[in-house]
């Protein structure tokens, strides 16, 4: 049996367990297949295990990675191919869902955990519900994640409207994967409208899992960028707290921007920012809401963790 990471409060181990999709595939790692699915099984029979959830691989690339899975058990997140061209979406994302259907049929020990789906620029409110109308009957089977382009003075209506679509059809389970960076400063949305997507998908009870930029625990300048990136710690607990104390998203923005590792504390059973606490057992019933995250690292998360004494 591997020798698992002890973290020094049950509140954080349950705040992060299970949390990181490994994108190592992705930028800024940008790993070969072969050595982004070693790195995993790595990952799941090291001390790393508990914080890993699945490996992130795009579908048209699941036919070369399969040499590389050997009889290891893996849960994955599948990623179709994106597009601006409207016209072109869903015809490429049948084509998608015809090779994933195809590939767990082949390989019995891969386990879908969730379909990421990227969608391109909309119109108005009526194509976005065209577009969840279109999905219902094509991935209904899987839980689904929906990335909605970035863009700050467009995205909130276009938020409000997909999920109005996925209340719509009763889509429980699907949620919305919010993009917290990339390789550009513009890639990083500000803690204004982080703060307000968390607010809007507490108040509809969506679940929301968040990808990109989020390598280190708390918000941090970022000189190479040239931009301050967001701190996972941060958006984890201010989405906690968004619930547990229906924060509005002023509140919820102060957490976000906040740099200081003094104002969160794990102890025992309890998480706090400042002096707001959170026990385990809501943390653990919020998880259903609060997916995690993707990144292209694992070490890089936890040696900041080490380095701050909130695991060992």
């Amino acid at each position: 049996m591997s020798t698992q990471l002890v973290s020094r409060s049950p509140a954080i181990a349950r705040l992060l367990s299970k949390s990181i999709d490994y994108a190592g595939l992705f930028p800024p790692a940008g790993l070969p297949v072969s050595e982004a699915i070693e790195m995993f099984k790595r990952y799941l029979q090291g001390r790393e295990s508990w914080i890993i959830n699945s490996i992130v691989l795009p579908i048209d690339r699941l036919t070369e990675a399969a040499g590389f899975f050997g009889d290891t058990p893996l849960r994955l997140t599948a990623i179709p191919r994106s597009t601006e061209d409207s016209h072109q979406w869903l015809g490429r994302l049948e084509e998608d869902c015809s090779q994933l259907r195809s590939f767990l049929a082949a390989h019995p020990l891969i386990a879908i955990q969730a379909l990421e789906i990227p969608l391109p620029k909309p119109g108005d409110a009526s194509e976005i519900a065209k577009r969840v109308e279109e999905l219902v009957p094509l991935v209904n089977d899987q839980r689904v994640f929906l990335e909605l382009p970035l863009g700050e003075s467009s995205f909130r209506d276009e938020l409000a409207a997909t999920i109005a679509a996925l209340q719509r059809h009763r889509l429980s389970l699907w949620g919305i994967k919010l993009r917290m960076g990339g390789t550009v400063p513009d890639a990083f949305p500000s803690t204004s409208m982080v703060a307000d997507v968390l607010a809007t998908v507490r108040d509809n009870q969506i679940p929301i899992k968040f990808t990109a930029g989020l390598h280190h625990p708390l918000r941090h300048w970022n000189n190479d960028l040239g931009v301050h990136m967001h701190g996972f710690i941060n958006v984890l607990m201010a989405a906690m707290f968004a619930h547990a104390c229906r924060l509005p998203p002023k509140n919820i923005e102060t957490i976000l921007a906040d740099e200081r590792s003094k104002d969160f504390v794990f102890s025992g059973n309890v998480a706090r920012w400042l002096d707001l606490p959170i026990r385990t057992e809501l943390i653990e019933d919020l998880r259903r809401l609060i997916l995690g995250f993707g990144s292209c690292s694992v070490d890089e998360p936890l040696d900041d963790l080490r380095t701050l004494g909130w695991v060992e």
